[in-house]
């Protein structure tokens, strides 16, 4: 949803395009009130993460700002293939050389999920009860290989390998999980090109009046949390 200053006159054709395509509305808010538009915001996101994500708006984020775009999504599902009660076990996890912990994991012996790897991945792909979705995992072969891999892997050989899955019989094991990051995407944006967005020279015309000052991207922000358990997935 776009929260903008009620100081802007948004143009009718961008409001109409909001509300076709993602069923939502542009909000006018007072910008200069930080902490009541940063508390009205953040319940738009509590509400619709269910609760799970909390105080992310925070005041320095809209202090100076003329507006916030937000973009909260909220998944659940079963498995199409649930994880029986009897199969979960304890076992360590290594996440490095130098660490590991005690932790559930849940195991499912003789199971035929779709499955695909090459000299450096395996890749595992387990199906929702929708079955228009998939959790897809990526595992390399080599141990504690996985810094390694992210700074050789790209989208085009992760599509090539989920071209390639196959229904395969096969023994899983994978850990229990619930993971939140939160973290600057203004840099990460930047690092793979897209700059001039956050320059006085981006193209954002079309959004407000002519009258008004230029629109640019002052910062991104990110924030995610996945959940997987025996039964069910969820992702924030």
């Amino acid at each position: 949803i776009p929260f903008f200053s009620k100081r802007f006159s948004i143009e009718k054709q961008y409001a109409d395009i909001i509300n076709e395509k993602y069923s939502a509305k542009v909000e006018a808010l007072d910008f200069g009130q930080t902490k009541q538009t940063a508390e009205t915001i953040g319940e738009f996101v509590s509400k619709t993460t269910e609760g799970k994500i909390k105080h992310f708006i925070k005041e320095d984020l809209v202090s100076g700002a003329l507006s916030l775009i937000v973009n909260a999504i909220y998944f659940k599902s079963k498995w199409e293939h649930e994880f029986s009660k009897e199969s979960t076990t304890n076992k360590t996890l290594h996440s490095s050389a130098n660490s590991k912990k005690e932790i559930e994991f849940l195991n499912a012996p003789n199971v035929i999920h779709n499955y695909a790897e090459d000299k450096d991945m395996q890749v595992l792909s387990l199906l929702y009860k929708d079955t228009s979705y998939a959790f897809n995992i990526i595992l390399p072969k080599k141990r504690f290989g996985l810094d390694k891999l992210r700074k050789s892997i790209n989208g085009a050989i992760i599509q090539k390998l989920l071209s390639q899955l196959q229904p395969t019989v096969l023994t899983i094991s994978f850990p229990k999980m619930n993971i939140e990051t939160d973290f600057k995407l203004k840099e990460a944006l930047i690092a793979m090109g897209v700059t001039k967005i956050f320059s006085d020279s981006a193209e954002l015309t079309g959004i407000a009046k002519p009258k008004h000052p230029p629109l640019f991207v002052s910062d991104a922000a990110h924030k995610a949390i996945i959940g997987v358990r025996r039964v069910l997935f969820h992702f924030h």
